[in-house]
């Protein structure tokens, strides 16, 4: 059986799982993202993370934080990780490995896991929401991933929801981002209590007991988000419409009332087939290890 290698990017950590064809995980490992970042220092330990891996697989997927280039596999620059700039991941890896490498927006990644091995895997097309420290999206269709532009497209978090609305972490305002995220839920708690929550389970507890203002952020930022999917139903047609990602460890107080908002304002036609629901949450490295299975049709 062909095995693939996925390199999952984040801001504290670089994780890198080797998988069968049917997305088991068989090894996995790794390291702390350095503290004293340099675009040497970071791919030194990027590949030293994935050579115990690298025996006896056919390619290597990567997915991280954009902005990114998937067309030369350029990492451009990260707000988590300061000090990289037009770090050349692609290059580098397949010059050490002497394989090929596939890099893709982390929701992107996450899009295709999904895709062919989540919940809905086998319906024609899938829109994918990660719904976490912001909003990503991803689209496949027949088994190929959308990407838009050098990997930058369905950035639906960076949709307006409301004209004029709460200043995004983009520079806009009105992004659904700042409405339904972990930092959306967190600003508009602080900008209506003063006070700071650290993290999302914050935030759904002080639901979770009837916390009238939170309650009603949640409330709102979920219409939001159905509205955000409304325009997306609309413009992609998709068979089915998944949410993934940490904030749908609540999806019990909110998933409802989306999936009823979005169903009431659809066109009725398409409700007729539409799939709807909470994902399986895939590891990030098996979204990464699925870039290698759809590009060699394993």
């Amino acid at each position: 059986m062909k095995h693939a290698i996925g390199v999952d990017i984040g801001g504290g950590s670089i994780r890198v799982s080797l998988f069968d064809g049917t997305g088991n995980e068989q090894k996995s490992n790794l390291s702390k993202t350095p503290d004293h970042l340099d675009n040497d220092l970071f791919l030194k330990t990027l590949t030293e993370t994935i050579r115990p891996l690298a025996k006896d697989c056919i390619g290597i997927g990567v997915g991280s934080p954009g902005p990114l280039n998937n067309e030369t596999g350029t990492l451009l620059k990260s707000a988590n990780m300061q000090g990289l700039q037009n770090v050349p991941i692609k290059q580098t890896l397949e010059k050490e490995f002497s394989l090929p490498v596939y890099y893709e927006n982390d929701a992107n990644c996450a899009a295709l896991g999904e895709a062919y091995f989540g919940t809905y895997k086998g319906c024609e097309s899938q829109l994918i929401l990660t719904l976490g420290t912001g909003v990503g999206g991803g689209f496949v269709k027949q088994g190929e991933l959308y990407t838009g532009f050098l990997g930058n497209g369905i950035e639906i978090g960076h949709t307006t929801s409301v004209i004029g609305g709460a200043l995004c972490g983009c520079g806009a305002k009105g992004c659904v981002e700042s409405y339904f995220s972990t930092k959306g839920f967190l600003n508009r708690y602080f900008e209506t209590t003063n006070t700071k929550l650290t993290d999302a389970e914050s935030f759904f507890q002080l639901v979770r007991t009837e916390n009238k203002i939170a309650k009603e952020i949640l409330h709102f930022g979920t219409l939001a988000l159905a509205h955000a999917v409304r325009g997306a139903i609309h413009l992609l047609n998709p068979e089915a419409v998944v949410f993934v990602g940490g904030i749908t460890n609540s999806y019990d107080l909110f998933g409802e009332l989306l999936e009823n908002e979005i169903r009431s304002n659809i066109f009725s036609v398409l409700n007729e087939r539409l799939k709807l629901g909470k994902g399986r949450n895939l590891s990030g490295t098996l979204g990464a290890a699925s870039l290698v299975f759809a590009n060699k049709k394993v």
